[in-house]
């Protein structure tokens, strides 16, 4: 489309087998979306005996230095997913919230437009 400048696809995340414990302790490990509206997730995942995989993005609240839980995705099957947040220029993380199943692995790259 026209009008429309996307990045380059850059890594986020690689080799994450395990639910998340916590929030991010800050924003090294983030995407800073500032200039760009919207953030695409493109996520593979394996997996052995894969029922369930819920991730959420996570939002920088600089005022507080704190991060704020944003929209929930859950995947039912191993494969390659997309998934688009309207960023707004902020600062976002993919937060692995849930899993079910014996073992899975994540990757998730991440685009800007």
């Amino acid at each position: 489309m026209p009008g429309i400048y996307a990045t380059q696809p850059k890594v986020l995340r690689s080799g994450i087998t395990s639910v998340d414990a916590s929030d991010p302790a800050d924003t090294s490990g983030a995407v800073d979306t500032k200039g760009y509206g919207e953030c695409r997730f493109d996520v593979t995942i394996t997996g052995t005996n894969f029922q369930s995989l819920e991730v959420q993005a996570l939002f920088w609240n600089p005022r507080q230095s704190l991060w704020m839980g944003g929209g929930k995705r859950t995947f039912t099957g191993v494969g390659q997913h997309s998934l688009a947040v309207e960023s707004r220029g902020g600062t976002i993380f993919l937060k692995v919230t849930a899993f079910s199943g014996t073992s899975f692995n994540l990757s998730a790259d991440y685009v800007l437009s």
